[in-house]
């Protein structure tokens, strides 16, 4: 595809992507009272900000909650190196945004990223006027490159992957475009080997292309983490129960009639069946769905099953007889893994491709997975050759290893430092990155 061409499809595609964004941004709105607003969400979709911007810093842009959390420490660091330098830090999902608005760990200007049109995205860089720009896993987009190449603006592309779906997407459709994009990069760190591999395939200069690693094997956990989970238990009363957490979980891509949250229910039927002898201490399910708009159906969900629930959204106590606690709130899945035995990460029981499975691993929980696991192949493969991951491929399998896992503690230990002893191998990917960032001699 020819730039040309792309702008004249999205042109077209104007009032459809318009009432796209309209309708995500009234819904972050209407979501929940406890969270805060979106400064100008739909407005910033086509450069708008009713702020007046800090200008000559550093543009960031990841997408959603995962890429958001994964540049934390990136955040941090850059604070620390050019504390004078304002960071401007966009997002492509509302729920990435509230993300960054809540649990950024420096002070940030924020707003959702423009959309990929001319006029938008040089309104927004007439605003910040940034002295370098950081995409960040997957963020092509050929306007905003070309208009920080015609106004001499440095762009990388950091943490850079590509899933083999959209590998073969952007091989089929890319062509000219995409390959003059890439290259309008002052370098791509990729993750991992592979996806060096495919974005030299896609066009991309080898001399522009750095495997440094996955900067989510740096993420920092806050100092404060195990005493809130220690708190939280305490409170809760669950010193002495098996505690498992299904993170992350999805409805089902194909029959939305079936969801992944149900697959977890029935794994925690069986693993309540097998420790009836622990009546003073049942074990307990800390169900965590992957989207805040779903809340309301998984808990319908869950009460249909007949066990036991508890909303943390109602702030409703966890008694000895409750079953399922819904984490049905946003930001605080670190403090159930820190509060967990077991995890399971989902999207990976239901066809979907997975998800992250670092933090868990970070803070030596056993991690358990599905065999959907495509979206992060590479990352899995690291885990999976050091058997340091439990890919379940049923529910059956699920329940036999929380089971296995509840009865017998030591081997539950022995698996969670497996996890953290592969997370700790991979680590070193930000230093690399700030070294890079170093060698490009942009900032006095």
């Amino acid at each position: 595809m020819k730039l040309f061409t792309y702008r004249l499809l999205i042109s077209l595609a104007l009032p459809f992507v318009a009432y796209s964004g309209w309708k995500r941004c009234r819904k972050a709105v209407n979501s929940s009272p406890n969270q805060p607003n979106i400064p100008a969400c739909f407005r910033a979709r086509f450069g708008f900000n009713p702020h007046s911007f800090q200008t000559g810093g550093i543009w960031i842009h990841a997408v959603s909650v995962g890429e958001t959390r994964s540049i934390f420490p990136l955040l941090s660091k850059l604070k620390t190196r050019y504390p004078n330098l304002p960071l401007t830090l966009t997002s492509g999902s509302t729920q990435g945004a509230l993300q960054a608005l809540q649990f950024a760990p420096v002070k940030i200007q924020h707003q959702m990223i423009p959309y990929d049109y001319r006029f938008a995205i040089h309104r927004f860089l007439n605003q910040i006027q940034p002295k370098l720009v950081i995409m960040v896993e997957t963020e092509i987009w050929p306007n905003l490159y070309q208009a920080c190449t015609e106004r001499n603006i440095p762009i990388i592309l950091i943490n850079a992957r590509l899933k083999k779906k959209s590998f073969l997407a952007y091989q089929k459709w890319g062509g000219e475009m995409l390959k003059n994009a890439l290259n309008q990069t002052r370098f791509i760190a990729t993750q991992f080997p592979i996806d060096a591999q495919h974005f030299q395939q896609l066009g991309a200069q080898p001399e522009k292309i750095k495997t440094l690693g996955n900067l989510k094997f740096d993420l920092e956990l806050p100092s404060t983490l195990q005493a809130q989970a220690l708190q939280w238990k305490a409170k809760q009363h669950l010193n002495q129960r098996f505690i498992w957490v299904a993170a992350s979980t999805h409805a089902h891509p194909e029959n939305h009639h079936d969801s992944e949250e149900q697959l977890m229910l029935q794994a925690h039927q069986q693993l309540i069946a097998q420790t009836t002898h622990s009546k003073n201490s049942p074990p307990l399910l800390i169900l965590v769905p992957r989207h805040a708009d779903r809340f309301d159906e998984v808990a319908h969900q869950i009460k249909a099953s007949g066990l036991t629930v508890a909303q943390r959204s109602l702030n409703q106590p966890i008694t000895p007889d409750t079953q399922v606690y819904l984490a049905d709130s946003i930001g605080e899945l670190l403090l159930w893994f820190a509060c967990c035995d077991v995890a399971f990460i989902g999207g990976s029981l239901v066809p979907f491709g997975g998800h992250n499975i670092l933090e868990p691993a970070a803070l030596k929980k056993p991690v358990l997975s599905g065999p959907f696991y495509s979206n992060l192949q590479a990352l899995f493969e690291t885990f999976t050759a050091e058997k340091a991951v439990t890919i379940t491929p049923s529910v059956e399998a699920l329940a036999e290893q929380l089971i296995k896992l509840s009865q017998h503690p030591e081997t539950c230990k022995k698996r969670g430092q497996k996890a953290h002893q592969s997370f700790q191998q991979n680590s070193g990917a930000l230093h690399k990155l700030l070294q890079e960032i170093e060698i490009l001699n942009i900032f006095p």
